[in-house]
């Protein structure tokens, strides 16, 4: 719309009311439009995608997983939960995969800390 609000969304040559799609085809129409923005982009900027699997089915979960992840950017950050990548989606990633770090909580301590490695990639 004319106040930047996407409205609708084409799908298959058909406009698509945005307020009717669920939650995940949302998500994944403003995936579409940052890929999209970034790839007609002439800067190199970093990309940090934040629980981008939560609310998606298996199929689109390995689309983003082997088609977006790897080329949204130069340098990209994800923030996932422990649910959302796990050991087969890990492997998929991990060619790509410069730095990992877990991010817990320690309740004693009242605060949050990081270490070095995914937690389960010493098993992957």
């Amino acid at each position: 719309g004319e106040d930047g609000v996407v409205d609708e969304v084409t799908g298959g040559g058909h406009p698509l009311d945005v307020d009717r799609l669920s939650a995940g085809e949302r998500q994944l129409v403003a995936i579409a439009i940052v890929w999209g923005l970034v790839s007609c982009s002439a800067k190199l900027l970093p990309a940090i995608i934040d629980t981008s699997l939560g609310r998606l089915d298996g199929e689109h979960r390995k689309h983003l997983v082997q088609n977006y992840f790897p080329s949204a950017s130069s340098q990209v950050i994800l923030l996932s939960t422990d649910e959302e990548i796990n050991t087969g989606y890990y492997d998929m990633l991990k060619g790509w995969v410069s730095r990992e770090y877990e991010l817990s909580f320690d309740k004693n301590r009242g605060s949050s800390f990081f270490t070095d490695g995914y937690p389960f990639a010493e098993v992957a």
